[in-house]
C-alpha cells in the first residue's frame, strides 16, 4: 500500500503547490501601497537631511551650528532621526514580503537586525546633537561659554562611537543577510541582488570615506536606490505581481 493509499492522507498535486497566494483585501493592499509611499518619503527626508546637515568628521563646530539656528535641532528630532528609523522598519517589512522557501529565514534575520538597528541609529544621533544644539543657543549660553562647552563635549563624543558603529553595522549585516536571502530565493531580479551584496561589501566594509565626500554622497545615493528598490520588489510581492 503505497503513502496515496493511505486513509486520510492526502498528497498534494503540483498544481496545488503551484497555486497562487490568495489576493489580499483591498485594505491590506492600500496599507501596503502607504508603506511604500512612506518608504519614499523618508527616504527623500534623510536625504535632505544628510546634504542639509554640516559634514561630520568627528567634530561638532560651533560656528557651523550657529549658523543653522534655531533649525538643528528641528531637522534631527522631526526629519533626519524619524526619516532613518521610517526607512530601515519599512524597509525590514518589505525584506518580510520578499522572504520565500528555507531561505526567508535570511530575509527575516535580516529585516530584524535593520530594522531594530535603525530604530537605535535613529535614536542615537538625535540625541547626540540636543547638547551642541543648546550649548549653539544665544538665548541658553553666551558665545564664549557655548564655544567651551563646545570643547567638552567633543572630548567625549567617543562615547558614542559604539553605539552609532554597532547600530551600522547591524543595519549592514541585515540587508546583506536579507539580499543573499532574495538572490537565493530569486524573490528580486538577480542582478539587483548581486549589486546589492556587492554595494554593502564595498560602501561599508571598506573604508571609503578616504576617498572623498563625493564618493561618500554618490555611496549614499546608491543606498537610497537599493532600499527604494528593495521596497518596489517587496510592494509587488505582498500585492502578489511578479
Amino acid at each position: 500500500m503505497t503513502a496515496s493509499e493511505l486513509p486520510g492522507t492526502v498528497i498534494p498535486s503540483a498544481a496545488a503547490a503551484a497555486e497562487p497566494v490568495p489576493a489580499r483585501s483591498a485594505p491590506q493592499r492600500v496599507a501596503l501601497v502607504g508603506l511604500f509611499v512612506l518608504l519614499l518619503v523618508s527616504l527623500a527626508g534623510r536625504t535632505g537631511f544628510t546634504f542639509w546637515e554640516p559634514p561630520f568628521d568627528g567634530t561638532v563646530r560651533y560656528d557651523e551650528v550657529r549658523a543653522l539656528g534655531g533649525a538643528y535641532w528641528p531637522m534631527h528630532l522631526y526629519l533626519g532621526g524619524p526619516g532613518y528609523a521610517i526607512s530601515w522598519v519599512a524597509a525590514g517589512v518589505f525584506f518580510v514580503l520578499l522572504a520565500r522557501g528555507r531561505a526567508g529565514v535570511l530575509n527575516l534575520m535580516g529585516a530584524l537586525l535593520a530594522g531594530i538597528g535603525g530604530i537605535l541609529f535613529a535614536l542615537t544621533i538625535t540625541a547626540e546633537v540636543l547638547p551642541f544644539a543648546y550649548a549653539a543657543d544665544p538665548e541658553v549660553l553666551p558665545e564664549a561659554e557655548g564655544r567651551q562647552l563646545f570643547d567638552v563635549l567633543n572630548m567625549h563624543l567617543d562615547q558614542l562611537l559604539p553605539a552609532i558603529i554597532g547600530t551600522q553595522i547591524a543595519i549592514a549585516v541585515g540587508v546583506l543577510l536579507a539580499l543573499i536571502g532574495t538572490l537565493i530565493s530569486k524573490t528580486m531580479p538577480r542582478g539587483l541582488s548581486i549589486t546589492g551584496i556587492a554595494y554593502v561589501v564595498v560602501f561599508v566594509a571598506l573604508p571609503t570615506e578616504s576617498l572623498g565626500a563625493g564618493v561618500v554622497a554618490v555611496g549614499y545615493l546608491l543606498q537610497v536606490t537599493l532600499v527604494a528598490a528593495v521596497g518596489w520588489f517587496g510592494l509587488r510581492a505582498g500585492l502578489g505581481r511578479h
